[in-house]
């Protein structure tokens, strides 16, 4: 996989601890958070406007908004809403309020990786489809949203790109959503693999929520050894051959990361651009990156 161009997310309390060698690396840089909004605190016009400078592209992702707080959580953001910038949304309700409100022309839409699945990302697909008929198992390994009314239904609502974790298994589908004039942007290393309402680094910390932002700067190292059955409530052994398909998570705050990377070489296939995603990444931004 040979995309030139490269983006990073970073949360952006880091953004001016980076060296212009890591900065010049990347055309796009984004911020925002895909699981919390305390996690948006802080984030002001100088962090655009010290992007500006430096001719990079932006973008902010929001996290999944519930009815209570989206009004006023997207009244907040319309503070950037005079900038070049692509909102990423990571649950339909959102997506369709912002397409109701006539964004200005510079403003643009992506789905984040919330709303994109494939069962090619499942550590275990090939126990979920190992009864399917091969016809089926090709389909579920494509993306969710690459078909005719899906498709549609994005344009209608002013979607251009979407996020995506990369498996080699989904080449047709981003063929299709990139004919179809809809971006791939993907994402090779540490693939999302869940997102609770619920924090369990706060749990952890027993920390009041909105004053616990700094708690999931840094992720938490797990080796899954069990499985819950929740109809009989009961803890079950994962094999060992189960634990080496699922590898070590990561948790940060509500959001765990597969702990996993990927070679560029072992994707057979373009997308439109490659991101770095710093902020569920123990390894990205080393010692070296900051000034």
């Amino acid at each position: 996989m040979k995309t030139p161009v490269k983006e990073l997310r970073i949360h952006h309390d880091y953004l001016f601890t980076l060296s212009d060698e890591v900065l010049d690396s990347y055309q796009i840089v984004s911020f925002g958070h895909s699981g919390c909004h305390y996690k948006m605190v802080g984030l002001e016009d100088q962090h655009i406007q010290f992007l500006l400078e430096r001719d990079k592209k932006m973008k902010i992702e929001m996290p999944m908004l519930f009815e209570a707080s989206m009004k006023r959580f997207i009244a907040e953001m319309q503070r950037f809403f005079h900038y070049e910038l692509n909102l990423i949304v990571n649950d339909w309700g959102t997506m369709r309020y912002l397409a109701q409100q006539s964004l200005p022309p510079n403003i643009s839409l992506s789905l984040g990786r919330q709303l994109i699945f494939s069962y090619g990302n499942c550590p275990w697909y090939e126990d979920i489809l190992q009864y399917e008929e091969q016809a089926t198992k090709e389909q579920f390994l494509q993306l969710n949203i690459a078909n005719p009314s899906m498709i549609r239904f994005m344009k209608e609502n002013g979607v251009t790109e979407i996020d995506v974790d990369v498996n080699i298994h989904m080449e047709n589908s981003v063929q299709l959503l990139r004919d179809e004039g809809i971006k791939v942007n993907g994402f090779l290393n540490y693939p999302l693999v869940s997102t609770s309402r619920s924090c369990h680094t706060l749990r952890l910390h027993a920390e009041q929520i909105g004053k616990c932002q700094h708690l999931c700067n840094s992720g938490i190292l797990i080796e899954p050894r069990e499985r819950w059955n929740r109809f009989e409530d009961t803890t079950i052994k994962i094999s060992r051959e189960g634990r080496e398909k699922i590898g070590n998570l990561i948790i940060y705050g509500n959001m765990v990361v597969q702990d996993m990377k990927k070679l560029n070489e072992s994707i057979p296939f373009e997308v439109d651009s490659l991101c770095d995603d710093a902020r569920f990444s123990p390894i990205l931004l080393k010692e070296e990156a900051i000034n």
